[in-house]
């Protein structure tokens, strides 16, 4: 017989090797892959690693934000000490112009009014008393008309 309208097969233990070299590589495959599944300690570093770093960014991210609150509180407060100063030198000014009105007036509107206060002083509670009925005259008032 000749070899001539045959296909080439090659001999039985030629395949026998490939069969088991490709075997043996999937073999090493599989087992490189359990290995890393079955590193306990090494995956358990690997995680805390990952949280570790999860941990540090969300502190970063929380410095960053009471960094910039803190900020804004600084600007707030600025602004709020700014106002108050600006309120305290209009009341001032107000103060001293109603100062010299006063000044001004004449005497026995002045002599009257220390009358009225001193009297006040000494009887606070029917001031008081004409006061909350004057509010409650005043309200009952506008009541009537709207």
């Amino acid at each position: 017989m000749s070899d001539v309208g045959r296909p080439n097969i090659p001999n039985g233990s030629e395949a026998l090797r490939r069969d088991r070299d490709q075997a043996r590589q999937q073999l090493g495959e599989t087992v490189a892959e359990l290995t890393g599944k079955f590193d306990i300690p090494g995956r358990v570093e690997d995680k805390a690693h990952e949280t570790a770093d999860a941990a540090r960014h969300r502190v970063a991210d929380a410095k960053q934000h009471a960094h910039e609150t803190a900020d804004a509180a600084r600007h707030r407060v600025a602004d709020a000490k700014q106002a108050a100063r600006e309120t305290a030198e209009q009341a001032r000014a107000h103060a001293g112009h109603l100062v010299d009105r006063a000044a001004k007036a004449p005497e026995p509107v002045i002599h009257k009014g220390k009358q009225l206060v001193g009297a006040a002083r000494m009887r606070p509670a029917p001031i008081a008393a004409a006061a909350v009925a004057g509010v409650v005259l005043f309200w009952w008032m506008r009541r009537r008309r709207a």
